[in-house]
């Protein structure tokens, strides 16, 4: 269902990051450290700062989080599945495979099915975020949420629908194997909830979730720093200092990168920058904000295409080594045996349509590109003039 008010709907949705009972628990955080640090600073100007909550990037957020809900929806509604449709056939294949252990539901399952499901999560939301700023397709797609200039619980919303839909995938793959897995061994199994939320969830949001996107300076300390991301912490990822880039993927749990050496930790208070270094493929507008990160992306993945086709066509003999790299007999170095010199024909042939069909389309994408430029600053290309 496509709905416009999703984003507020979720205020009263349990669970939700942003239900209201999170961001007051938040409100109280922020407000127990300007007590203990900040009380220099006004409380008004501390919690409402215009700045902040009116800066063009925060007024952005704000215009572009509805259109977000609808793409999203539309994106999702052909795909969607629940993590009933993965858990059950992976249960069936354990019982086919092991029989069934045919134990009891109990507390002590329900404990470890909900320790098992938030670090399995937690560790996907890791490895998927740290794909997105190694891939350039993804990486374009993922500079919405980095392209903030400032940071408010309503940047968390800040999400290409594109990465909302991968995440929704990523959850639905890694908890519906979970639930088989936890089903399989004691029918009957839920997570621990309280209050109808899950324990897990509530703990995490509990410790701060909503201030990762805020103004509010909140670190654990370096010692627990190696274990939980603070909220300082993911302030220090959004940061475009090249001393923070690439660092602090993790979501709730820093270990996956203190293990993959990717952990900063937020030792003292920082006066910081954010949004994307060198500028983003977008700018504040809600609409452009939806479809120029679409275009930079498929650019780059044509891009890729063309250099491939041309790597494919450049004479073998050409792929340079240093004088003493060369092995007789190596095809690529120009002697021996080449092969099969039809198939490396047509190899050559597919390698040039394949790099002919980047080629223009790069250049039609680039064209889309500059009409949309000219048209949203009001300017009237002169080539097209009669």
């Amino acid at each position: 269902m496509l709905d416009p008010l999703q984003p507020l709907r979720e205020l009263v949705a349990p669970g939700k990051r942003t239900h209201w009972a999170f961001l007051a628990l938040g409100a109280v955080l922020a407000l127990a450290v300007w007590l203990a640090r900040a009380r220099r600073v006004p409380l008004r100007r501390f919690f409402f700062a215009r700045e902040q909550w009116l800066h063009r990037s925060a007024l952005a957020d704000y215009g572009f989080v509805p259109l977000r809900a609808l793409l999203a929806a539309a994106l999702w509604a052909p795909l969607a599945f629940s993590t009933l449709a993965i858990a059950a056939p992976v249960r069936s294949a354990l019982v086919a495979i092991a029989g069934s252990p045919a134990r009891e539901a109990s507390f002590a399952v329900a404990l470890a099915y909900s320790l098992v499901a938030f670090v399995a999560d937690d560790l996907s939301r890791y490895l998927v975020h740290r794909a997105m700023h190694r891939v350039p397709a993804l990486w374009h797609i993922h500079q919405v949420h980095h392209s903030a200039e400032v940071l408010t619980p309503a940047t968390l919303l800040r999400v290409h629908p594109i990465e909302v839909v991968l995440h929704q995938l990523r959850g639905r793959l890694v908890l519906g194997v979970v639930a088989g897995v936890f089903t399989w061994l004691a029918p009957g199994t839920t997570v621990v909830e309280v209050f109808g939320v899950e324990l897990m969830v509530l703990s995490w949001n509990a410790l701060g979730a909503n201030l990762r996107h805020s103004q509010v300076w909140l670190s654990f300390g370096p010692a627990l720093e190696h274990v939980l991301v603070s909220p300082a912490q993911h302030q220090l990822h959004h940061s475009v200092d090249p001393a923070h880039r690439d660092k602090n993927f993790g979501s709730a749990l820093a270990i996956w990168d203190w293990c993959a050496g990717t952990l900063v930790v937020a030792r003292r208070r920082l006066r910081l920058r954010f949004g994307v270094a060198g500028g983003a493929n977008h700018g504040h507008a809600p609409l452009g904000m939806l479809w120029r990160p679409v275009v930079a992306s498929a650019r780059s993945v044509f891009a890729v295409a063309v250099r491939r086709g041309r790597d494919v066509l450049r004479p073998r003999g050409s792929l340079a080594r240093g004088p003493g790299d060369h092995r007789p007999g190596d095809p690529r170095a120009g002697d021996g045996d080449h092969g099969d010199r039809h198939g490396d024909g047509q190899d050559h042939a597919a390698a040039a349509a394949l790099a002919q069909r980047g080629i223009v389309v790069e250049r039609a994408l680039g064209k889309v590109h500059e009409g949309y430029v000219g048209f949203a600053s009001g300017r009237v290309n002169p080539r097209g003039a009669p």
